[in-house]
């Protein structure tokens, strides 16, 4: 019985604990960003609405084609998805993946609001 209540406040607390995430928010519109990947800068496109990451798209880079495209397949969808550069990099293709995530998250720096002042 003991152990039911320790696993319940567990339970509880990792509730309780995800309600005091903060919402991103973004100034809709289209913005820019670049990375250093494996063999050059990873240039992007990103759409964003007031909550969300809506569309990422490689516009200029200097990667080896056969590893790039998959990166670039599968890493803007999992951001996208998970709304969130907090994401695992392509095995395989780990500093291209990781400048594309740096270009992206230049992106979305020039993208958020700060809150407080409601300015980016």
């Amino acid at each position: 019985m003991k152990r039911l209540y320790i696993v319940i406040i567990i339970v509880l607390s990792m509730q309780f604990a995800s309600c005091g995430s903060k919402k991103v928010i973004y100034k809709e519109g289209t913005y820019y960003g670049v990375g250093e990947g494996h063999v050059g800068k990873i240039k992007i496109e990103l759409a964003t609405d007031k909550y969300h990451i809506k569309e990422i798209r490689v516009i200029e880079d200097e990667e080896i084609p056969i590893i790039a495209k998959k990166v670039y397949e599968i890493i803007p969808k999992k951001v996208i998805k998970a709304n969130s550069t907090d994401v695992e990099v392509v095995t395989g293709a780990t500093y291209t993946s990781k400048g594309l995530i740096d270009a992206i998250n230049d992106a979305l720096k020039k993208a958020r609001i700060n809150k407080e002042s409601g300015q980016n």
